[in-house]
């Protein structure tokens, strides 16, 4: 009996190498050589030097002119930034997060899901700025390590936080049902803010930015970098200017008409 013959679906060579090379260096926090390159993706010096030029030309990456090292640009966040949604949450979201930075002295940021990561989306520092900040385009995982990262999984849908909250424990090599558990306390609490008692570390404060459903949309955090505990009422003073701008930006998108 004759076997049965495989399904042939159409390639794009070229494109594949081209998002090779992107992922390459995305992968990567500081730039890559041609040769790097060539080596991660697991290809020829000569069969990445064109496809880099075009790259280069279009300004997806820049070209180190004394090291001669490739990296990627924020060309493809801008590219992501004009998606309708997106620009929507930033046209709101701006105004009131300056805000906040000037009630607080505080930089915050805010950050989408992509996939299994997150991805911060819009920026603010106050004038005076001379502490801690995230840089606009900068992907993380999901993880509890990450206060974005939990408000984004809690406030889901039941399905979809499920997924997520697996996302984080293979991440994290922790048990699902405390993963579980912590995100509904996050739900709780209504977004995840330091606790009394912990030590001095980098701490954030951050509340979901809701649709209509009450899916958080995003995660609005404000960052700090302390060497001493957080006093009582600055905590607080933080997190109810958090919580009011987080509704603000929510009213603006829709929720809760």
């Amino acid at each position: 009996m004759a076997e049965k013959d495989e399904i042939v679906r159409p390639g794009a060579p070229a494109l594949e190498k081209g998002l090779d090379l992107i992922e390459a260096l995305a992968a990567e926090s500081r730039g890559l050589s041609q040769k790097q390159i060539a080596e991660r993706v697991g290809r020829s010096v000569g069969e990445i030097f064109r496809m880099l030029s075009v790259l280069e030309e279009r300004g997806y990456v820049s070209r180190d002119p004394v090291t001669a090292e490739y990296t990627l640009t924020l060309q493809l966040f801008r590219i992501a930034a004009q998606f309708p949604p997106t620009k929507r949450l930033q046209q709101a979201a701006l105004p009131v997060m300056e805000k906040l930075t000037s009630q607080t002295g505080l930089s915050c940021h805010m950050a989408v899901l992509s996939s299994h990561q997150f991805m911060v989306i819009a920026q603010m520092d106050p004038e005076w700025q001379m502490g801690w900040s995230v840089r606009l385009g900068a992907v993380f995982p999901l993880t509890q390590e990450y206060a974005s990262a939990k408000v984004l999984a809690a406030f889901q849908h039941e399905g979809r936080r499920r997924e997520l909250a697996e996302v984080i424990a293979k991440h994290d090599g922790s048990p699902i049902k405390g993963v579980v558990a912590e995100l509904a306390k996050v739900v709780t609490r209504g977004g995840d803010f330091p606790q009394e008692g912990l030590g001095p570390r980098l701490r954030a404060f951050s509340c979901p930015v809701l649709e209509a459903s009450g899916r958080a949309v995003a995660a609005l955090t404000v960052p700090l970098l302390r060497q001493e505990k957080i006093q009582a009422s600055e905590s607080e003073s933080i997190k109810q200017h958090l919580l009011t701008a987080a509704g603000q930006i929510s009213e603006k998108i829709g929720a809760g008409g």
